[in-house]
């Protein structure tokens, strides 16, 4: 009988994992924020910054970068030398990956938070009882998860900034033929599904700081990852 009963509870665990891929989780929202509105001299300072992120202005940037930004986590990942080499802008600064990364970040909005307005706003404003390390958030208004990883796959559903937990899969290889890279997530209700990347935000993602300094904002990190 022992034996019968397991033979049924096995059974209804393949079952079940076949029809729940991923072990459900309860829904996080973290609807977007920008409060720079609320300092104005950190706001005319940003709308200089947007400004100068439009018209890849190196000087603007040489201008407003800390001597100590930190960059990198490892021993090399300060100042301001090194962070200019890091990103290439010291020898050929309008073709540096630095402005399309820096951009993205910066027009997810800003927040404040210990004299610091840093962006992107989910840096500081992910809840606790998310883990930052495994889920991201789906950064826009009805975004398709996918059954697959093709514009061809069948909707699942859509999520509007909610955070889904990263599933990563090292055969999944950007396709020429897509209009996007794909990144394999699972959702609060167990489903395994793909959604295009760029909709997709890790709290430890590029984020960047600015705080006051003898009058003059300064960019004191422009960071990924953790330590």
């Amino acid at each position: 009988m022992k034996s019968f009963i397991g033979i049924i509870l096995i059974a209804l665990t393949s079952t079940f994992s076949q029809i729940l891929p991923c072990e459900p989780f309860d829904p996080v929202f973290l609807k977007p924020t920008d409060t720079s509105r609320e300092d104005k001299d950190f706001f005319s300072f940003k709308q200089k910054l947007e400004k100068a992120i439009q018209d890849k202005d190196i000087k603007f940037i040489e201008s407003i970068v800390d001597p100590q930004i930190s960059f990198d986590f490892s021993e090399d990942g300060m100042g301001k030398t090194k962070f200019f080499k890091y990103w290439n802008l010291d020898k050929n600064p309008k073709k540096s990956d630095f402005w399309n990364v820096f951009s993205q970040t910066v027009n997810l909005g800003f927040a404040y938070k210990d004299n610091i307005w840093s962006a992107p706003f989910l840096f500081t404003q992910t809840p606790e009882s998310v883990d930052s390390y495994s889920f991201s958030l789906i950064t826009g208004n009805t975004v398709n998860i996918r059954n697959k990883p093709s514009k061809k796959g069948a909707v699942l559903t859509q999520l509007s900034w909610e955070f889904v937990k990263n599933e990563y899969d090292e055969t999944l290889k950007p396709d020429p033929n897509e209009p996007c890279n794909w990144s394999k997530v699972c959702i609060s209700d167990g489903q395994v599904g793909y959604v295009c990347e760029q909709y997709l935000r890790s709290p430890m993602d590029h984020r960047v700081g600015f705080s006051k300094k003898n009058k003059n904002w300064k960019m004191i990190f422009f960071i990924q990852g953790g330590d």
